[in-house]
């Protein structure tokens, strides 16, 4: 009878602990929290287990799973659990009295204290211990106990020895085995679940919450902001020219720096405010605050980032070096209205961000409505310019370059979008869009196929006309660029010393070695250069002596005011005497009065491009008036 007793309270153990993991899974806790709850839990659970006990005689000798649970406390919990729930038990077993009393709080200590001592033991083997050794870890904790048994008074240790010593080491230790497998199994689920959400929800290099974790953050802000008086920001914050810095000093070098940006960052977010990293350099901060009229959160977005771009003022320790940095930084409030969204919020920070990049980084700017515009018209059209490349919507215009005798000696070739429904559409609406995007290497190859085709047309026939090419920095630095061009003159026919490529100074900027040996490349066909924009950019006379290159272009912007600005006047005379010197032939954009026609004509001989002698037309229609001539 004594045997199924005591199997009937062991398997009572066994259920009410196996109850635990389950009820804390719904919990959300610290872990000190957790670990008061464990031992409170336990505790409790043998005190259940003490008031259903095995009655050993009428002298106050009782038997109960005690010994278990404490055991598995503090092999599982540690200490501050395992000394919790012992509290709790010698408490109760004090107050049951009798004079197996002493020697129950006895087990009670010992017991609990054996389950730390395994509890370090697992912490330096790697948390797990196999079944059997739980197994003897509980032979060990029953043996003890039996052994404080011994000090019962009247020998009566030895009578509970002989009568249930073998089923205590039948039962108890399986038990302890049982319950400790059952809490290892869900500490291992609980880890796992853990490296889970560690991955899912938090950026492995800086430990802050990624993309995932802040987009469900703003979800929980916006509703809650919807229901309460409250009012919330996100700030987009991008690395000005981190690229620079990771192709210099490599990604190892770039990922420190990305550490200790973080860490400066967060030196300044306020404590329940978020930070996170949504990308490589961008990063994010959450702010959500009570509804007030002053200051806004706009003011209070606006002043963080103020503190962040300070922050970032000092250099950072990358190595052995010293780095300063600056971020492009944009500002978004919610809820603009009900129906408000997360991917709205995120769309609206991101346009204020890029805006900050794109007028030169290093500041901030807050959203409004009118860069909605602007980013849906810009989507707008790259969508239909996409369209457009492949629909047959553009058209080439010839613009003409003329001698100071006004004959044409040129063109050059300019690409017109003539759009279904609104005609045709000028350059500077599409093609800095097309700029950022991959379309502009397709536009610029069908611009120099177009070209090409025409060289061979009967129109230009025996004349000694030479078109010129835009090409695009993009465009240049495609792999196989040099064998397109070829392939494209063996395949239209054209003549190559009849085609010119305009290059940019930006082209430059970049793997200059790369570009000159292109350039050389194509120069050894008969194919001629022109730097153009002359002026605007680097000028360095250093890099202009390098380069397989026959022509300037003067930029407009200099010819329009040079007769009238003696700063333009001076520096068109200096680029004039360069080209003289260095036997380049010089083009001057934007020449739309004789006054300007005259001031180049006396100071050089300049190829004339303008309103003054031709506007750019169809190359059909170009073709005809060349034919007049």
């Amino acid at each position: 009878m004594i045997i199924v007793e005591l199997i009937k309270n062991t398997a009572l153990l066994v259920a009410l602990a196996a109850m635990y993991p389950v009820m804390l899974a719904h919990l959300n806790k610290s872990l000190f929290s957790q670990r008061i709850l464990f031992g409170l839990m336990f505790g409790v659970v043998g005190v259940l287990g003490m008031m259903t006990p095995i009655h050993y005689d009428n002298d106050g000798i009782i038997f109960d799973g005690r010994s278990v649970l404490l055991a598995v406390a503090g092999l599982i919990g540690g200490p501050l659990v395992a000394t919790l729930s012992a509290l709790i038990m010698a408490v109760y077993r004090l107050w049951l009295g009798g004079i197996g009393a002493p020697v129950g709080i006895s087990v009670i200590f010992a017991t609990a204290a054996l389950g730390v001592m395994f509890y370090f033991i697992r912490q330096r083997t790697g948390h797990y211990l196999g079944p059997l050794s739980l197994l003897g870890f509980g032979f060990l904790v029953h043996g003890v106990m039996l052994a404080i048994f011994m000090f019962l008074p009247h020998y009566k240790g030895y009578q509970v020895f002989k009568e249930l010593g073998a089923t205590i080491f039948l039962v108890y230790p399986l038990a302890t085995m049982l319950i400790s497998l059952l809490f290892q199994d869900y500490e291992e689920r609980e880890k796992s679940r853990l490296n889970i959400e560690q991955l899912a929800y938090y950026d492995p290099l800086t430990a802050l919450p990624n993309r995932s974790l802040l987009i469900e953050s703003i979800d929980k802000a916006i509703s809650k902001c919807e229901a309460a008086q409250c009012d919330g920001a996100l700030i987009l914050l991008n690395l000005d020219r981190f690229k620079t810095l990771n192709d210099a000093r490599g990604h190892a070098s770039g990922d420190v720096l990305l550490r200790a940006v973080a860490e400066r960052i967060n030196s300044v977010v306020e404590a329940g405010d978020m930070l996170a990293r949504m990308s490589a350099d961008e990063f994010a901060i959450l702010l959500v605050r009570a509804k007030q009229n002053s200051p806004s959160i706009d003011v209070l977005a606006d002043q963080l980032a103020e503190k962040i771009q300070i922050a970032l003022t000092r250099p950072l320790r990358v190595d052995t070096e010293e780095i300063t940095v600056s971020s492009s930084i944009g500002i978004a409030s919610f809820p603009m209205d009900a129906d408000d969204t997360t991917g709205d919020v995120l769309r609206r920070v991101d346009t204020a961000m890029h805006r900050a990049k794109t007028e030169g980084g290093n500041q901030s700017i807050i959203f409004d409505h009118s860069m909605s515009k602007s980013v849906e018209n810009h989507f707008l059209i790259e969508r239909e310019l996409r369209q457009a490349v492949h629909s047959g919507q553009l058209k080439l215009f010839l613009q003409s370059q003329v001698n100071n005798a006004g004959v044409i000696v040129g063109a050059e070739a300019l690409v017109r979008w003539q759009h279904p429904e609104r005609g045709f559409i000028s350059p500077t609406a599409f093609i800095h869009i097309a700029e950022e995007s991959d379309l502009i290497i397709e536009i610029g190859r069908w611009v120099l196929t177009e070209a090409c085709r025409l060289l061979t047309c009967e129109g230009l026939a025996g004349r000694s006309i030479v078109l010129s090419v835009n090409i695009s920095p993009k465009q240049f630095r495609q792999p196989r660029f040099a064998a397109s061009i070829k392939h494209l003159l063996a395949e239209t026919g054209a003549d190559p010393t009849h085609l010119k490529l305009e290059v940019t100074e930006n082209l430059l900027i970049h793997n200059m070695n790369d570009v000159i040996a292109k350039m050389i490349e194509l120069a050894a066909l008969g194919i001629r250069f022109s730097l153009d924009d002359f002026g605007t950019g680097y000028s360095s006379l250093a890099y202009l002596k390098r380069l397989p290159i026959q022509e300037l272009k003067i930029d407009r912007s200099f010819v329009q005011d040079v007769t009238i600005n003696p700063d333009d006047a001076t520096l068109v005379e200096s680029i004039l005497a360069v080209a003289k010197h260095m036997k380049l032939q010089v083009v001057a954009e934007g020449v739309e009065t004789e006054e300007q026609a005259s001031f180049l004509n006396a100071r050089g001989d300049v190829i004339h491009q303008g309103y003054l002698f031709s506007k750019p037309e169809l190359a059909a229609d170009w073709l005809k008036r060349l034919a007049q001539q």
